[in-house]
């Protein structure tokens, strides 16, 4: 029961990671450095576990971690735990670099593990999907993952590693852009499965948290309020709100 509610509190503590300011990857377009509010390598982990940087076993250094309950202590600022350095070159998306904190150090500062992971090789992310780089002035700050507002955006949409399109968005037509892919991301088998899955949650955290277990000891005038807290399911808009904030929608691909 106590490792149930364990999983079900680290769930929801998630919100928190997601509720402070991401450090984003990087990425080079004409021989500059920008920072990158996509994460390319998600869906390459995905299809090849063995190469992450963390939960892989190339990098030993993360290898005591894996036997514990509670996560991989790394920085909020950082849920991945590692830096990818990206590449755009005669229209070609590559990955030159990719850094992890020296978990064991008492400053935390990142060293490349390309060469452990990968040595020689060139990868082939295969990735799809829209990158977006902000390119002007720096407006208003959001503690929410890579949801600080800039005055211009570079974005480009990649089809298997193949820059297909690119234009330059100010920020109402970057909003006009974040709002529109939503609404597409809405319409597809992912978004049903969230949607479910985060309600699954929340029914799974209210039966935890009003059980006899929880309650015990708790006074009449807190279990009404915490009744209360309970009394309705998260609203679709609410729902949404938290997705719009935190899914990965880059394989939705849109006109802008």
């Amino acid at each position: 029961m106590k490792f149930k509610i364990l999983i079900l509190l680290l769930t929801f503590s998630i919100i928190q990671i997601f509720a402070t300011s991401q450090e984003p990857d990087r990425i080079i377009i004409n021989n500059k450095e920008y920072a990158l509010l996509n994460n390319p390598l998600d869906k390459y982990f995905e299809n090849h576990p063995d190469d992450h940087p963390i939960y892989g076993h190339k990098i030993r250094m993360f290898d005591k971690y894996k036997k514990k309950i509670l996560p991989i202590p790394f920085r909020t600022s950082n849920y991945r735990g590692y830096i990818a350095l990206f590449k755009i070159e005669n229209n070609q998306l590559s990955l030159v670099d990719l850094k992890v904190q020296k978990i064991n150090s008492k400053k935390r500062k990142y060293i490349s593990v390309y060469q452990k992971l990968f040595g020689n090789k060139k990868i082939v992310l295969n990735y799809s999907g829209i990158l977006i780089t902000p390119t002007g002035k720096f407006i208003e700050a959001a503690n929410f993952g890579y949801s600080s507002l800039y005055d211009q955006y570079q974005l480009m949409t990649v089809k298997n590693d193949t820059v297909v399109k690119e234009k330059q968005l100010n920020k109402d037509e970057f909003i006009g852009f974040k709002v529109n892919r939503f609404d597409e991301y809405k319409k597809t088998e992912d978004y049903k499965t969230e949607l479910k899955n985060y309600l699954n949650s929340w029914e799974e955290m209210k039966k935890s948290e009003l059980s006899e277990e929880n309650t015990k000891g708790m006074s009449q005038e807190e279990i009404t309020e915490l009744e209360k807290e309970y009394e309705h399911a998260p609203t679709e808009e609410y729902i949404d709100n938290f997705l719009f904030l935190t899914r990965n929608t880059d394989f939705v691909i849109i006109d802008y």
